[in-house]
């Protein structure tokens, strides 16, 4: 008898979410939405923040959500193909991502540990993510190989100078502090970068420390905040006991988006967001970017123990 049980069940009014689970964990994808929405211990509370407000709605592959006004804030873990300075390039606003990636239907393989996720193919870029998602048959940590894929031309020659990127998001619920680990020799002063917006003000110097190479952003009680970090190995989150730590591939020789950033925090009163970011290349057809993360769930009881364990993480 397998230790890893993968079920279909009714998620929320989602029909075909699936159900991943091993004695320790419980892991719930939507393929009609093309997320991970759900992650725990066995019997406990879903780390990720979850939308009440949309549970069980379906999205047009080829259509925006809300007439164009809004992308539709569901929670839990997505992926999205390039960095949020191209969105104007691609839907004319400048916080609206692909519709074709961002909440579509994935198609949906299953494996004996777990699935694999495929994004429909993109008209605006031509792109194609892919996403295995797999547990073991023990433990809190999951792996999720992930690659993007360039099938077709893009949709005229703008869209098709836009590099590409794999950028996982992951919304954690509130309250909670997120961490990442300064580098040393980082090209940013202290290690971080604090984001400039256009329409309104980032409040992350307010909840920002850095204590010996561990930078701290406690969430956000009422207005947005954002921060950016060349980190080179993981980025993580303590919340209600639960440390959860997203650990990434690095590549010292390739370009990464938005200046050098490998992973960006943002955050405001609902939830705080774990962005990582793949290294960004132009494709040409049949070309792919592979760039693969893990998680692990580890129970903490105060947030002091929690930073003195991510102080040993290399």
């Amino acid at each position: 008898m397998s230790l890893i049980k993968i079920e279909e069940i009714d998620y929320k009014g989602w029909k075909n979410a699936i159900e991943i689970s091993n004695a320790d964990i419980n892991l719930i994808v939507v393929p009609e939405v093309g997320r991970i929405i759900h992650f725990s211990f066995k019997n406990s509370e879903n780390i990720f923040y979850e939308n009440s407000e949309l549970e069980g709605l379906l999205f047009k592959t080829d259509s925006f959500y809300n007439h164009k006004i809004e992308a539709p804030n569901i929670g839990g873990n997505r992926i999205l193909p390039c960095s949020e300075d191209y969105f104007h390039e691609i839907t004319d606003c400048r916080n609206i991502p692909d519709p074709y990636i961002n909440a579509s239907a994935y198609s949906i393989n299953y494996l004996e540990n777990g699935v694999v996720l495929k994004s429909p193919i993109s008209n605006y870029l031509g792109i194609q993510i892919e996403r295995k998602i797999t547990i073991n048959s023990s433990g809190s940590q999951v792996y999720i190989e992930q690659k993007i894929t360039k099938i077709k031309t893009a949709k005229n020659n703008q869209l098709e100078k836009i590099p590409v990127t794999l950028w996982s998001l992951s919304k954690i619920k509130t309250p909670n502090f997120s961490y990442i680990k300064s580098t040393e020799k980082s090209i940013f002063k202290n290690g971080f970068t604090i984001s400039e917006w256009p329409d309104t003000k980032n409040y992350a110097p307010e909840n920002i420390t850095l204590n010996n190479g561990l930078i701290a952003l406690k969430s956000s009680k009422k207005f947005p905040q954002k921060i950016g970090a060349d980190a080179k190995s993981w980025v993580a989150v303590y919340n209600d006991n639960n440390l959860f730590v997203e650990s990434f591939e690095f590549d010292e020789s390739a370009t990464y988006p938005d200046f050098g950033t490998s992973v960006t925090i943002f955050g405001n009163e609902l939830f705080s967001e774990l962005e990582v970011l793949s290294p960004e290349k132009h494709l040409k057809i049949g070309e792919c970017i592979k760039y693969n993360i893990r998680w692990n769930l580890i129970k903490k009881s105060c947030k002091e123990e929690a930073e003195e364990y991510l102080q040993q993480l290399p």
